[in-house]
């Protein structure tokens, strides 16, 4: 939808439920994870996102504004369960959004969430640890 909207003239926020629900379970095992509306989005599918279509014109292009990750709540009652969906998926959503496509390196990627994740405990943040 955001293709067709940059297509036709839009500025557009690309945000596409397969790579963008952070509202999604994390792992394959729902039983694992807290209720989640339904859909699977592990953390390396929001790495592999690529907002600019390799089908969009230049003009087209420039009409991309940027990304966004989208969190619904109503099967997330409390802080500790929205932080918990939300990182480090909105950490690789970012880098998506920051980086050029051939700066992109997942293995990269999870080495420098290390030291962020420490920053996150600092803070108290409730994440979903990746590597487990």
């Amino acid at each position: 939808m955001g293709i067709a909207a940059a297509k036709a003239g839009f500025d557009v926020v690309m945000a596409p439920k397969e790579f963008t629900y952070l509202d999604f379970y994390q792992s394959a095992d729902s039983s694992a994870e807290p209720l989640a509306i339904h859909g699977h989005l592990p953390l390396e599918t929001v790495y592999a996102f690529e907002p600019i279509a390799p089908a969009l014109t230049a003009v087209e292009v420039a009409r991309i504004l940027g990304v966004q990750g989208q969190i619904w709540t109503e099967y997330l009652p409390t802080p500790a369960l929205v932080e918990y969906m939300t990182f480090p998926r909105a950490c690789a959503l970012a880098e998506v959004a920051w980086s050029a496509p051939s700066r992109r390196d997942y293995s990269g990627f999870l080495e420098r969430l290390r030291p962020h994740l420490v920053r996150l405990d600092l803070a108290g943040v409730k994440y979903r640890n990746p590597w487990r």
